[in-house]
């Protein structure tokens, strides 16, 4: 105890005195600490902390396999054969999602929303904090309209009122009693992955008429394993239901395995494509911190190298080399904890800033925070930083003969050749490390840039969108809902400033669309096959307001009503693949089956990327709102607004209200943003990678320069003596620059080497992320590399100018 205490105080007067090392070792750990904490604390909230639900473990969604970028939906009938045939699984739980209108007691609010059968909850696990679940007798037809609030909209609209259990409020222009209200941190496992979670839940009752047969899939189901069951035998097991189903005629198998889903794990399924981010930046930020633990070492070395003469006179003195050895450690690990202390202030403004600007669209990425597992880990970072780079230099440096140091005074340069090694080994280790992150830097930005100049096939700038949806109470018909959407996008048309304006089913980049089979007409039909494209509805404006561009033939028009013949619009994709060598424009098709009426295709426009901006071009057809009706029965009563403006979009908000409230004033409207914005959140996560793996690979850039810089400035300084004589002996001041340059580049090469091979073979862990470079890139290597020697080059040549200077005389008098 008495060693450690004397080994503090002599860390705290050495640090006292040597105010401006410790301020840069400080400064450089906390940069290093922080960020690495800041990662670790977005890998522990996504992929480490256990999802909100009993034994979620136990919980796996029945997924389409590979379909990352689209929600897999069920029908009803598949629901009740899985529940009814497959023994992997205790229970299901099933939602739809949808949105409300919450109406009294206040402006207007659309709320995201769903239906759920009365299992979801027991599957989940999850009870209610205030009042009861959605239970059996809730879901049965004609029953009293209930809903379960979410934590998040009871404390907004209602003030947290305990009482409003038993209370009836106004969704959708119709009173449902309040049941329950669920935890803050509930939500449905498609909301960790959403712009908004759903905060109302209403009954869903799988006999609906509407849900009836197997076409109609709209649902979202959750299972929990029964005992002895896993995802594989699961998965097994859900292949062969569909094969009766096939078998039985009930439906068609889609020739790319749509019906042959997998139990995938739930938290695999909410993490997704993040746990590939996050690995990459896990590994990036560890390197920096090594590059970071690597010149803090180097500087301790070569302060401890400084130090050289005071402990050897305490070595002839008597004093035991572990005491010294402590002595340096305890340096080393107190200034690395303090750096630590440090570096959570940095991590928690990083997270708030990564808050507040919505930089970090990753699943459960809000409750990132510096709890106690997380400064558990920055403890450690810390401690094992310190030890890192605190060990090697007090091992080194009192390895010296202290005896040929006090009989030179001090000035052998022998003495510190093991010491000499070691510094260049860490600097060698930092350029290492810094290629290697400037290698992943460099291909995660040439992929962002290849993303970026993707051609979406509409032009988002200058364009607001927003949501509106109309209440079955107030719009019973069809009918109804075609003329309300008619007149407000005629309101919009003629308003000042609007150039264009129309509604569409479903926003490009902000939803996933679903498909629709469809009947070729003069084409025997083929279950193998089984035509079919994505289903949009559009009203006559949308394709102006999004700058769509007609190809062949002609959009719709005010006269592709409900009394005219049904026509489409398709894309250039559908028009190649079903009429390939032919022209698509006249031909004729059935939505479904040969029941349904004709629909002639009367326009050819290019193809958009629509679910996500690195997707396959997808065949995809428009049909005209106001025929929907005819065309398939009914009509969405969902649609967004999409108006392309002279000036900023977000100038006419107040417009697109006033339009909407001319008409119904108590409709809503949600997601109000502009395409751009719609389009840059598509881009958000790539775009997020690769500005914090740049961030890292410039500061490992410039932390490993300032390496070279001081190993090559300490190998002049130790041969200053020697550099006189030479001098004096006729060299030239070109020479002696080039015999110093030699050494630095020497280091820089051999780092070079050793990072471009880690590269190569670490390459792998942001193949995932890219898109339109190869991993091993050669011109992302070169560029890496030419970077950092240049870098290196100028970081040596200030110290070899410095050489060149030397008088001879005075470093000979030395």
């Amino acid at each position: 105890m008495g060693l450690v205490r004397h080994a503090v105080r002599h860390a705290v007067r050495h640090h006292a005195r040597a105010r401006g090392f410790s301020a840069a070792a400080l400064a450089t750990l906390a940069l290093a600490i922080g960020a690495t904490t800041a990662i670790f604390s977005l890998v522990h909230a996504t992929l480490l902390r256990p999802l909100p639900y009993a034994e979620p473990d136990a919980l796996i969604m029945v997924w389409r396999p590979g379909a990352a970028g689209e929600t897999t939906r069920l029908s009803a009938s598949e629901v009740r054969s899985y529940a009814a045939e497959a023994r992997s699984f205790d229970a299901f739980g099933v939602w739809m999602t949808t949105a409300s209108n919450l109406t009294g007691g206040g402006e207007p609010e659309r709320v995201a929303s769903a239906a759920v059968t009365p299992g979801l909850f027991r599957v989940l696990g999850v009870a209610p904090l205030l009042g009861r679940p959605v239970e059996d007798d809730d879901a049965v037809v004609g029953r009293e309209r209930v809903v379960v609030l979410g934590h998040g909209l009871w404390q907004r609209r209602f003030g947290g009122d305990p009482a409003i259990v038993g209370r009836d409020i106004e969704l959708n222009d119709a009173a449902h009693r309040v049941i329950g209200v669920m935890p803050p941190s509930f939500r449905l496992p498609l909301d960790f992955g959403a712009d908004r979670s759903s905060e109302a839940w209403t009954p869903l009752a799988l006999e609906a008429p509407e849900l009836a047969g197997w076409g109609n899939r709209s649902l979202v189901a959750v299972a929990r394993l029964a005992a002895g069951a896993t995802p594989a035998s699961a998965t097994r097991e859900l292949g062969a239901v569909a094969t009766g189903w096939i078998r039985a005629g009930h439906v068609v198998d889609q020739g790319d395995g749509a019906l042959f889903r997998s139990a995938v794990p739930l938290g695999a399924f909410v993490a997704g494509r993040a746990r590939d981010v996050l690995i990459a930046l896990l590994v990036a930020v560890g390197l920096m911190l090594l590059v970071a633990a690597a010149n803090v070492g180097g500087l301790f070395l070569a302060e401890a190298s400084a130090r050289r003469r005071e402990l050897a006179v305490r070595g002839a003195l008597g004093a035991e080399r572990r005491h010294v050895v402590a002595e340096l450690l305890t340096e080393s690990v107190g200034l690395a904890l303090l750096g630590g202390v440090l570096g959570l202030a940095v991590a928690g403004a990083a997270l708030g800033g990564f808050a507040s600007a919505g930089v970090v669209p990753l699943p459960r990425g809000d409750e990132a925070g510096l709890d106690g597992l997380v400064l558990a880990f920055a403890l450690a970072v810390a401690i094992a930083s310190g030890a890192f780079f605190g060990l090697l230099p007090a091992l080194a440096v009192t390895r010296a003969d202290h005896a040929a140091l006090l009989q030179d005074g001090g000035r052998t340069s022998t003495a510190g050749r093991g010491a000499r090694r070691l510094r260049g080994a860490l600097v060698i280790g930092q350029i290492a490390a810094s290629m290697v992150l400037a290698v992943g830097a460099g291909l995660v930005t040439r992929s962002l840039l290849a993303m970026s100049a993707i051609d979406l096939g509409f032009q988002p700038s200058g364009v607001l969108t927003a949501q509106v949806q109309l209440p079955p109470a107030r719009y019973p018909e069809p009918g109804d809902v075609v003329r309300f959407y008619r007149r407000v996008t005629e309101a919009l048309a003629t308003t000042p400033g609007v150039a264009s304006a129309g509604a569409v089913r479903v926003l490009p980049l902000a939803a996933d669309i679903g498909d629709w089979s469809i009947t070729i007409e003069g084409r025997p039909y083929d279950p193998v096959e089984n035509p079919n494209a994505d289903f949009q509805a559009a009203t006559p404006g949308y394709f102006s307001a999004m700058g769509l561009p007609l190809l062949r033939g002609r959009l719709f028009t005010d006269r592709d009503d409900e009394m005219s013949p049904l026509v489409a619009v398709i894309n250039d994709v559908m028009a190649a693949r079903y009429w390939p060598g032919v022209e698509a424009l006249g031909r004729r098709f059935h939505m479904g089956t040969a029941e349904q009426p004709w629909v002639t295709v009367v326009g050819v426009v290019g193809t958009i990327r629509h679910n996500a901006i690195v997707e396959e071009p997808r065949a995809e057809m428009y049909l005209p709102h106001a025929q929907l009706p005819r065309e398939i029965g009914g009509t969405p009563r969902s649609m967004t607004l999409v108006v392309r403006t002279a000036g900023a979009p977000l100038a006419l908000v107040g417009m697109a209200r006033d339009a909407v409230h001319s008409l119904d004033p108590s409709l809503p409207l949600a997601n109000i943003r502009t395409m751009e914005d719609v389009t840059l959140r598509a881009l958000a996560g790539p775009r997020t990678a690769a500005w914090l793996l740049v961030a890292f690979a410039a500061l490992a850039l410039v932390v490993s320069g300032l390496g070279v810089y001081a190993a090559v400035a300490l190998l002049v300084a130790e041969q200053r003596t020697e550099i006189g004589i030479r001098m004096a002996l006729g060299a030239s001041r070109g020479s002696v620059v080039t015999g110093v340059l030699r050494h630095g580049l020497a280091v820089m090469a051999a780092g070079l080497a050793l990072g471009t091979a880690a590269a190569v073979a670490g390459s792998t862990v942001v193949g995932s992320l890219l898109h339109g470079v190869a991993p091993r890139d050669p011109a992302s290597f070169t560029l890496a590399a030419a970077t950092l020697a240049a870098a290196g080059l100028l970081a040596a040549l200030v110290p070899a100018l410095a050489a060149a200077r030397i008088d001879p005389t005075a470093a000979l008098r030395g």
